[in-house]
């Protein structure tokens, strides 16, 4: 069973899944992994980031982490941060490989 993503994505981004108020460089391997599991939370995300549905505060948070993720190589990222971002990013480029091109083109132009 495929595993679902953000946070991601998507991820960082990405930067800040903020979940109860948490950005994603406080969340544990275990709460990501929990976030790219739940299938309608990565596509709701990723509908966001593509400009295809509404975004809530966590696809919002996403699309302002996506410039420095994508654009600067998360050069301003903690440790933590740059971590959480490669792990989501990896999940997306997997198993939302269509997604993962559209984000590309969409952020890095």
């Amino acid at each position: 069973m495929k595993t679902a993503l953000l946070v991601s994505s998507f991820g960082a981004l990405l930067f800040a899944l903020g979940t109860s108020g948490q950005g994603i460089q406080s969340l544990s391997g275990q709460q990501i992994g929990t976030l790219l599991a739940n299938s309608d939370f990565v596509r709701r995300q990723i509908g966001c980031v593509l400009g295809h549905n509404g975004c809530d505060g966590t696809g919002n948070q996403i699309k302002l982490a996506i410039p420095e993720v994508l654009g600067r190589n998360c050069r301003s990222c903690t440790a933590q941060q740059a971590s959480n971002a490669r792990r989501i990013i990896s999940f997306i480029q997997k198993n939302y490989p269509s997604d993962w091109a559209q984000i590309q083109a969409r952020y890095r132009s």
